[in-house]
């Protein structure tokens, strides 16, 4: 069955949340990817990249999948309302509302995930609850077509599952070998709940200040609601 995807694009956006789930919904023949900003035209992802926003967010009249990736740009979203308008608006009639990471605190901000179970990055799960979600910690968590990814790494599980619930398992599958998905991480800290206390206490002291900025900013976002 053929689907349009509208993958939202914009300033300091985590390139990996993007381009994971992009990589998995390329390989369906049948999908349209739609890439959209507020604004068409070059986004600057985190670290510098350039990728190109192909629609305004405006001209895209409906999709069948909306999808959010995060990223430290998420910020100056939940603090722009013509953004967030124009996500609520495709949400409500799209048929799947998705993100990966951080994009599911902007669902969140545009009132779409007011009741429903959802994840996002470990380091963000606070800020999720407080935008009115229900916080799993799982890495894909599916609440009636509210589907979410947790950190970065995570879109990739999230574009087979979801590729696996639109098409087929099978098709899943073949994507995922076609890919070569066969994650063997060195280390085996990829989150708190198999990371050493000093390895996460380490890296929450380094993100502190980036964390308190992303507060500030939902908490005036709660006040002015």
């Amino acid at each position: 069955m053929s689907y349009t995807v509208a993958m939202i694009l914009f300033d300091d956006v985590t390139i990996l949340d993007f381009i994971g789930p992009y990589e998995v919904f390329n390989k369906v023949s049948d999908w349209e990817i739609k890439t959209c900003g507020l604004q068409a035209g070059i986004v600057r992802c985190e670290g510098g990249l350039q990728v190109k926003a192909e629609y305004e967010l405006d001209a895209v009249l409906e999709a069948d999948i909306l999808f959010i990736p995060g990223g430290t740009g998420v910020n100056a979203l939940i603090q722009n309302p013509a953004f967030l308008k124009e996500i609520t608006r495709l949400g409500l009639q799209a048929k799947y509302i998705t993100s990966v990471c951080t994009g599911s605190l902007v669902l969140a901000a545009a009132g779409l995930l007011d009741g429903y179970t959802a994840t996002t990055h470990w380091q963000s799960l606070h800020f999720l609850e407080k935008l009115g979600a229900i916080v799993s910690e799982e890495r894909v968590v599916r609440d009636d077509n509210r589907i979410t990814g947790g950190g970065i790494t995570a879109g990739i599980d999230f574009g087979l599952q979801l590729v696996a619930r639109l098409e087929s398992p099978q098709r899943a599958k073949e994507i995922e070998l076609f890919l070569e998905y066969n994650p063997q991480p060195p280390y085996g800290v990829g989150h708190p709940s198999i990371a050493p206390e000093e390895l996460v206490f380490a890296l929450k002291e380094k993100s502190k200040d980036a964390m308190a900025r992303r507060e500030k900013i939902i908490d005036a976002f709660l006040e002015s609601k």
